[in-house]
């Protein structure tokens, strides 16, 4: 039994923990450079040469720009509006005294149009503080680029010459990028160490620790606990009522709760809807154990197999409370003595089997 639901414990756990893996590895590596600029701090835009341009996390202060050459809009609600959100500028790569330069870009929001353009109209201007993530342009981006460039009086050569394909989108909020960036590798390296975890307990059997305690809390021996599991009634997949205990899967956690422990059981239906709409019904059974704090939800695939095994508790577990009301519901959480002398304490708790006498 043990081997067998060590297995089942792990094949169930797989797909959650291929997912977090899977997740937590995008993560940390999409955010990574980001996390090591913040870090480590950014780049001193005008410090790098033409040729080391690539995807640094850049500051700058820039005090000249050579015009708008291309934005970005967005429709506005259900209107056939529309808005700019964001420009883009042409800068010069390196400080004002260099002389190995080139033409790229800068994205700004649109909160920064009207200095940019007034840098723009008069060839200077007050610095402005930028920060953000070097990019390569899109074939589109580079298309508008190109063309504005060359029709503001530059041959095709010098472009190709005096040209790089990227530009600087830059951060709306510094900080807020810097917390988000930080957050989303640290969660995604969480993610990671979550998946390891997993897949550690699954593959060593610690998911079994919660069956053994279960096995051990009525004083029943692993070796009887395997011969009930093996020749237990297998309702449906991942469920089983033996004489001695009901098997079950608690997420990725094989459990078995004691059938002399049972003291109410019923159907519980949930139909899910979306926008007044069915879209699927599920169906489980609810087990209150005396002992456990919280039901047991155990989920079954429809309303047959519910039904046999709550036939099959009644069949064989006599001292069982079996259906839902609302006066049990207040009687059991309310007047817990009162519920119990209903069934639970006023019948015997040997097993009944048909043909076979108490167990």
């Amino acid at each position: 039994m043990f081997e067998a639901l060590r297995k089942k414990s792990l094949k169930s756990s797989l797909v959650l923990t291929v997912i977090f893996g899977a997740i937590g590895i995008g993560l940390a590596v999409w955010f990574a450079v980001g996390t090591w600029y913040v870090v480590t701090g950014y780049v001193s835009f005008v410090d790098l040469a033409p040729d080391e341009i690539s995807n640094q996390w850049v500051a700058l202060n820039l005090t000249t720009n050579g015009g708008s050459f291309a934005e970005t809009t967005e429709t506005v609600g259900n209107t056939n509006q529309t808005k700019t959100v964001d420009l883009y500028y042409i800068i010069l790569t390196g400080d004002d005294y260099s002389t190995d330069f080139r033409f790229m870009a800068v994205n700004v929001p649109i909160e920064y149009r009207n200095r940019m353009d007034q840098m723009a109209q008069n060839g200077y201007g007050d610095s402005i503080f930028l920060s953000g993530r070097i990019r390569k342009m899109n074939d589109d981006l580079y298309n508008y680029f190109k063309e504005y460039v060359i029709d503001n009086g530059f041959s095709e050569e010098e472009f190709e010459e005096y040209s790089i394909p990227y530009y600087i989108k830059v951060f709306p909020n510094e900080q807020l990028e810097n917390v988000f960036t930080v957050g989303a590798f640290l969660f995604g390296v969480f993610l990671i160490v979550i998946a390891i975890i997993r897949l550690v307990k699954a593959l060593t059997g610690s998911y079994l620790k919660q069956l053994r305690a279960d096995v051990a809390s009525i004083g029943v021996s692993e070796l009887s606990a395997d011969s009930d599991w093996n020749s237990a009634a297998e309702i449906c997949k991942g469920v089983k009522v033996g004489r001695l205990f009901t098997y079950y899967m608690e997420g990725s956690k094989p459990r078995a709760i004691p059938n002399t422990k049972i003291m109410w059981s019923y159907q519980n239906t949930t139909t899910h809807r979306t926008n007044g709409i069915k879209t699927g019904t599920t169906y489980s059974i609810m087990v209150w154990v005396d002992g456990w704090k919280n039901a047991s939800n155990i989920g079954v695939p429809n309303e047959s197999a519910a039904q046999t095994m709550l036939r099959r508790f009644g069949d064989q577990f006599p001292w069982v409370v079996l259906g839902y009301s609302d006066e049990l519901r207040k009687m059991y959480h309310n007047n817990r003595a009162q519920f119990m002398q209903l069934r639970y304490n006023t019948m015997d708790h040997s097993m009944s089997m048909p043909g076979f006498g108490g167990f």
